[in-house]
Formats: structure tokens, sequence, C-alpha cells
């Protein structure tokens, strides 16, 4: 089975202006990014998907494969889809360009799952962490997820899902946008529209399960590091200081 590694890098961003061309103790960010999944020696090959100029300067200098989108695109799931056709890998896994500490074990874990899928039923597989502490559960900015006994997603919401109305402290979960696909559903998936529930939570996951698909969900322990704002990059400096 071969697997590549597609990084999409929009350069605009919401809470954190230009993120992944900020600088992480002297390496920009998506640069880290690309280094630490390059180093795992997991991937037939890694390549940044972009949009940008100034992301591709940034590539260019230090000599990081790269392709450049040719539209624009709503989600980093449709930038890498953009380009399905031209990868021969079984398995194609979607990491975020803001998450340069990703762990090498957690990626082996939803390879795995693709392995021992001796029936090719799993289409798409991603990541869950138990949350425990409520203003995250409340937090909208965390993606939470409901899974049914085999660890398949039923619903993705921004909202607290389940609803606990007779106080029996359910599970919380939270979804981490790392997406691995199988090739042939990410050229599937570059044909679908986005879907009335993807609208209106803005979560790409939710045109996979609206189109009837499950997402088999890894639950890991350790949370992965996203730069979204100001002090998730203070974070990440002083986790580089602890290495």
């Amino acid at each position: 089975m071969t697997v590549s590694a597609l990084i999409p890098a929009r350069l605009n961003s919401s809470r954190l202006e230009k993120k992944l061309i900020k600088d992480l103790d002297g390496i920009p960010i998506i640069v880290r990014t690309y280094k630490n999944i390059v180093s795992t020696n997991l991937f037939k090959e890694v390549i940044v998907i972009t949009d940008a100029d100034e992301i591709v300067e940034i590539l260019k200098k230090h000599n990081i494969k790269f392709l450049k989108s040719l539209k624009s695109h709503n989600t980093g799931t449709d930038r890498i889809a953009e380009f399905a056709d031209k990868f021969n890998s079984d398995i194609i896994v979607n990491v975020q360009g803001d998450e340069p500490f990703i762990s090498k074990d957690d990626l082996i874990s939803i390879i795995n799952e693709f392995k021992c899928d001796s029936n090719n039923l799993v289409n798409v597989v991603s990541l869950m962490i138990k949350l425990s502490n409520i203003d995250e559960i409340n937090n909208p900015n965390n993606v939470k997820v409901v899974v049914d006994n085999n660890n398949d997603s039923i619903l993705f919401s921004r909202s607290i899902i389940p609803f606990d109305r007779d106080d029996l402290k359910p599970n919380y979960y939270k979804h981490i946008g790392v997406y691995a696909f199988r090739t042939l559903y990410l050229k599937k998936f570059a044909k679908y529209d986005q879907t009335p529930l993807e609208k209106a939570e803005m979560i790409e996951a939710l045109r996979i399960v609206e189109h009837g698909e499950k997402i088999r969900m890894i639950e890991i322990f350790k949370e992965h590091v996203s730069i979204d704002t100001i002090d998730d990059l203070k974070m990440a400096e002083s986790i580089l200081k602890q290495k």
C-alpha cells in the first residue's frame, strides 16, 4: 500500500493573519510542518498544495515540493482533491499546514487502519480526542464528533453533542482535522458540491457525512498543537524550547 501526504496551505486566515508564513523560531510554520512530515519516513511523497505566491516563494527557498491551485477552494480537502488524479498512491493523507508537531504515532495509526481494512470498507479516516474541560466542550472552535460502536462518525458540530438531558455525563470528543482518504474516494469527493450542514457549521467533514459516507475516527490521547492564534504561536515556541 502506497501513501502520500499533501499539505493544503492557504495564505489568508481569519484569526492569525498569514499564519503559515509566520516565523516559528527562525523557520516559517509551513516549512516546519513539511519537514516534520518528511522526517516520519512514512510517505512516498510529501507535497504542499497552495494558492499563494508568497507561500510559493518560501517553498522554493527551502526546496520544498509544491503544486499551485488553479482555482479557489472552500476547504483544504477541496484544495488537495483538485490534484487527486496526479497521484498513484492508494492513500492520501491531508495534513493541515498549521500543525508543525503532528505525531508520527498518530499518522501510523491512521495508515494501519487502512492496512487492517482488508475488505476496503473504510474510505476516510480521521482523529478525535476526549474533552473533559467544560470550557473546551462549550467552545465552538472545537468541533465535536459523535461516533457509533465502530467508531465511525455519526455527526460533527460546533454545538455540544451529545446533549446531556439527564446529566449522564457522556463522553465528548473533539475532532482533530487530519484526514486520510482512499485516493479513489478523494476523486469522488472532488465532484461534491458543498452541502447544507457543511455551509451552516463550516465543517468540511459534514460534506462527507451528508453524502452518506462514514469517517472512521481514531481516538488519540495527546492534543495536537494547531496554530490559529497568537497564543498558539507562543505555545509552539515554548514547545520548541523544550526540545
